[in-house]
């Protein structure tokens, strides 16, 4: 045999080869398709005989973020920070307080999270939407703005709007930043960031699924007697909590939208939690 029909002989066999690959890899996914499906089915129907529907638009989320700590890095404050009030100078005040002080404004920042900035007139105009405005403000701080609809309140000629904030793509429910604005530019920020960096994660991977976690909370307002008769929306988000000033903790919980209010349970153990501070 020479060389040439050698070579297309081999070139034969490693499309052969990799026809099967893709065979297994195409027959792998619609079977997992058909499990999933037959398991929302499966679900839907448990739900449905106690008195719950599904709403059928919903995708259920098929990744949980890992467990974040994050540690202060009064290096990057002080950056971002100079990108809003200009370059500034710094004064530790005691208890992981620290104060900034440059040509824009002054702000006041916790080991917790929680800070107070104050704006000259003009640093940012209210403009025609003042929920892009907070939202510019919030990008030159280099926080990421969450999912969750933005709330504005008016008062006379002041407006208000609230954000929430998000790590990587998911909303932390409980650090949220206000925004007032006077007729005409913003003139305070404060609320509550996530810290810095991450320093260490812990993996998701064995945590319950979305159905498991939705059966979970059918035994729950079993027992609980929540009341309840439509699931409208299922997403993850995080809830943040500082045991120690200059580090917190992002921990994955389920938000489960119902016609009645909103319930959460932990990612990790997948029982229900008391959120108060929940939106």
């Amino acid at each position: 045999m020479d060389k040439s029909k050698i070579k297309n002989f081999i070139i034969l066999v490693l499309v052969f080869v990799n026809l099967f690959l893709l065979y297994i890899v195409v027959s792998g996914a619609l079977e997992q398709r058909k499990a999933e499906k037959l398991r929302m089915q499966a679900l839907t129907a448990v739900l449905t005989e106690n008195g719950i529907t599904l709403n059928p638009d919903i995708r259920l989320p098929d990744t949980i973020p890992s467990t974040l700590s994050l540690t202060r890095d009064t290096g990057a404050e002080k950056s971002t920070l100079s990108a809003l009030i200009g370059n500034c100078t710094v004064k530790n005040q005691g208890g992981n307080i620290y104060f900034y002080s440059g040509s824009d404004g002054q702000a006041k920042i916790r080991g917790t999270g929680e800070f107070e900035i104050l704006l000259d007139a003009g640093v940012i105009e209210l403009g025609k939407n003042p929920v892009s405005a907070a939202k510019s403000a919030l990008e030159k701080l280099n926080i990421e703005c969450g999912d969750i609809e933005p709330i504005v309140e008016k008062d006379g000629d002041n407006t208000k709007v609230t954000l929430y904030c998000s790590w990587d793509g998911t909303t932390v429910y409980n650090a949220k930043i206000s925004f007032q604005f006077t007729s005409d530019y913003l003139i305070l920020i404060s609320g509550t960031k996530p810290l810095d960096s991450e320093y260490s994660l812990q993996s998701s991977e064995n945590y319950p699924d979305s159905v498991t976690v939705l059966m979970n909370f059918l035994e729950s307002v079993r027992s609980t007697g929540y009341v309840c008769s439509e699931i409208n929306n299922l997403k993850i988000e995080y809830n943040m909590y500082s045991a120690v000033s200059g580090l917190c903790t992002l921990k994955p919980v389920w938000c489960v939208s119902t016609n009645s209010g909103l319930y959460y349970i932990d990612a990790q153990t997948g029982k229900a939690e008391n959120l108060e501070a929940a939106p």
